[in-house]
């Protein structure tokens, strides 16, 4: 990292990483029916529907919420001989689950897969108050001093106190290098269906987080022995 000096000042840009663990999986759970007919797509997910969501209840405990969108039904078609062609319909369904309960994840799986529903996740998620956000500040600012008092003693100068602090590219415009402190995921690739399903427990391993952090202050200086 460079330093610069501006009038009295010298800038510099702290930075810092803390690993912790998640707060909540989320995962995507998406259901499909196909039929001859409007109804009958309509019938067969809401069929699959209905299973998924019984075992949706049977894991209350472990969600934080779920939310459910409407079951919508639209036409298949093919492409032939220059137009379109429809060839059926079908009805799908999508869910998406935060799960606070890491261990009963797995189980909550394999269930969700064993009633014919696909899924994308778990996607790891940090909440925006989780302490490691604050952690990660706190090394940020402590690293910043670090380098001012470098830069000062390499010049022949002393740090003599803080003229501003800003997040990367608050103060001055530019690219954000650091990180807000909205919610932080991680995603893990994890997709079943109906002919994976297997009533075994999954083996989800939860993965840590990184959580970075930097911020841009401007230090007063004076001339040494001054």
């Amino acid at each position: 990292m460079t330093a610069q000096v501006v009038a009295d000042e010298v800038v510099v840009r702290g930075t810092a990483e803390v690993r912790t663990l998640p707060d909540r999986a989320v995962v995507h759970v998406t259901i499909d029916g196909e039929g001859a007919s409007r109804e009958d797509a309509y019938a067969n997910a809401a069929r699959l529907a209905t299973a998924v969501d019984a075992v949706l209840v049977a894991y209350e405990a472990a969600l934080d919420r779920s939310s459910t969108a409407a079951l919508l039904v639209h036409p298949k078609t093919r492409w032939r001989r220059g137009e379109s062609v429809r060839t059926g319909w079908r009805a799908s369904r999508s869910t998406v689950v935060e799960v606070t309960d890491f261990s009963r994840l797995g189980d909550l799986i394999a269930e969700l897969a064993t009633a014919g529903a696909q899924l994308v996740g778990p996607t790891w998620q940090l909440d925006p108050d989780n302490a490691a956000h604050t952690a990660a500040r706190r090394a940020a600012a402590e690293d910043a001093r670090r380098r001012a008092e470098a830069y000062a003693a390499a010049l022949g100068l002393q740090v003599s106190g803080v003229a501003w602090v800003a997040e990367p590219g608050l103060r001055q415009g530019g690219s954000d290098g650091g990180y807000g402190g909205g919610p932080m995921m991680r995603s893990m690739a994890l997709a079943a269906g109906p002919a994976e399903a297997d009533t075994e427990t999954i083996d989800v391993s939860v993965e840590e987080i990184t959580v970075p952090a930097s911020v841009e202050v401007g230090f007063h200086f004076t001339t040494s022995g001054t």
